[in-house]
């Protein structure tokens, strides 16, 4: 039994996935007796295997299974399924860690007892910009409330798995569903919505690396119809208190996307868009500025 499960899924990362277990050794020194990494490769056509079979014997209490889902909610969801620890936390297959940063969030976690440890995910697209810095968790209790505006706010994190320490019990409570995309958004607010204690980390451990290629660089219009449905489900599971909030992840669809929307989506899109025109959306302190002038823009060109 290990205290924290490390998930990783890798597809064809021949080029990325010794850095990352590489960097993951070093997170982990230390604390080798609580961990446990679980390596899914899915469907590699590549060397990706060879390096996943070259670095197990380097980690504790290490798993892998190769399968062929092509689908990265279906690898994650199994992977949790052989997790042991009272935590879980996921990380890219193309991404890097902190040294001793994994060491360090045992520590934590064994001590405070979270529902989430949340961090601030490191986004950089120059790799020659990585540190070793690194400083320890020190981060700060946030409520549910604040949580959850932070993050529709897109300010400190967003629904990302990847870098977030989270209790198995809202992974239970919160399987991820079987998706090619926005897997960690469908489940995200619901986590938030059932945690009592939550603690935010400003300082990064993890580096989130940009890459061209990535999904966010990639949308079609299968990918913006998973979001509209992920972001249709966020509105069903927060509380009204939040609606302008979330009316502006529909304006950032609209405004971005709408492309690619078929018409019943583009017809419920703009409904929810119509609905940012209220004296009470543009007095809301949680709303930015940034927005109210964007939806202000918006309706001047109508």
């Amino acid at each position: 039994m290990a205290f924290l499960s490390i998930i990783i899924a890798a597809h064809n990362a021949e080029d990325t996935l010794h850095a990352t277990l590489e960097s993951l050794d070093s997170a982990i020194a230390g604390a080798s007796g609580d961990v446990e990494v679980i390596i899914f490769n899915d469907s590699s056509d590549d060397s990706t295997q060879e390096i996943i079979e070259k670095w197990l014997p380097t980690f504790p209490n290490a798993h892998s299974r190769y399968v062929e889902f092509r689908n990265i909610g279906l690898v994650r969801n199994s992977a949790f399924s052989l997790a042991s620890g009272d935590y879980i936390t996921m990380l890219d297959s193309d991404d890097r860690l902190k040294p001793g940063s994994i060491r360090d969030a045992v520590a934590f976690l064994k001590t405070e007892r979270p529902d989430m440890l949340l961090t601030r995910l490191l986004e950089i697209r120059d790799i020659k910009k990585i540190t070793a810095d690194w400083q320890g968790f020190s981060p700060v209790a946030l409520s549910q409330q604040e949580a959850i505006k932070r993050f529709l706010q897109h300010k400190d994190f967003q629904a990302h798995l990847i870098g977030q320490f989270i209790h198995r019990k809202l992974y239970e409570s919160n399987p991820i569903p079987s998706m090619v995309c926005y897997e960690d958004f469908a489940v995200f607010p619901g986590m938030l919505m059932q945690s009592n204690k939550i603690v935010y980390q400003r300082h990064g451990h993890y580096y989130y690396i940009k890459r061209s290629g990535s999904l966010s660089s990639n949308l079609d219009a299968s990918k913006i119809k998973t979001l509209v449905e992920c972001t249709l489900q966020m509105e069903k599971t927060l509380p009204l208190l939040f609606q302008h909030l979330v009316n502006c992840h529909w304006f950032d669809i609209y405004s971005n996307h709408r492309q690619h929307l078929t018409d019943q989506h583009s017809q419920l899109v703009k409904q929810r868009v119509k609905a940012l025109y209220s004296l009470s959306f543009f007095l809301s302190s949680d709303v930015r500025f940034s927005y109210k002038k964007r939806v202000i823009e918006a309706l001047w060109k109508k």
